[in-house]
């Protein structure tokens, strides 16, 4: 025969640990309130910064829709490099896939080389579908 026995009873807590319960929510409730409006007023700019505009910053985008993978085994290979136009290096890039089927094309690198050459490298692995468009963004300055 199981013997089963009562649970031991919890304490109540004391006025002591009422009061810095209450004491905490309240302080907690104000740090809420007072940050609330801080947060609200902060917006991102809508004009360009004044510095990206002292530094002559331009941004060029690219689209490749279309691809010529080369086959490594069950998987597709592509290297797509992006050069700046003439007189700009480049400074930082972006790349991003829209549409297609997920998974049939997978940004497997990115780089910036020398300020010359922004390289893409990209995976189509097994036959998984229509491969989407790929979105490449860079930040481009004159080259000094």
């Amino acid at each position: 025969m199981i013997r089963v026995t009562a649970l031991p009873r919890l304490r109540r807590p004391g006025p002591r640990a009422l009061v810095a319960l209450t004491a905490g929510l309240a302080l907690a409730l104000a740090v809420v309130i007072a940050a609330r409006p801080a947060a609200a007023a902060s917006t991102l700019p809508t004009t360009q910064p004044s510095d990206a505009k002292a530094a002559k910053l331009t941004v060029m985008t690219k689209t490749v829709s279309k691809f010529n993978p080369s086959g490594q085994g069950f998987n597709g290979v592509q290297t797509i490099v992006f050069a700046p136009p003439k007189g700009k290096s480049i400074l930082q890039g972006f790349a991003t896939t829209t549409g297609g089927n997920t998974g049939s094309m997978i940004i497997r690198s990115t780089q910036v080389v020398g300020a010359r050459a922004y390289v893409v490298r990209l995976l189509f692995p097994g036959s998984q579908g229509t491969p989407g468009v790929l979105h490449v963004q860079l930040q481009l300055v004159p080259r000094s």
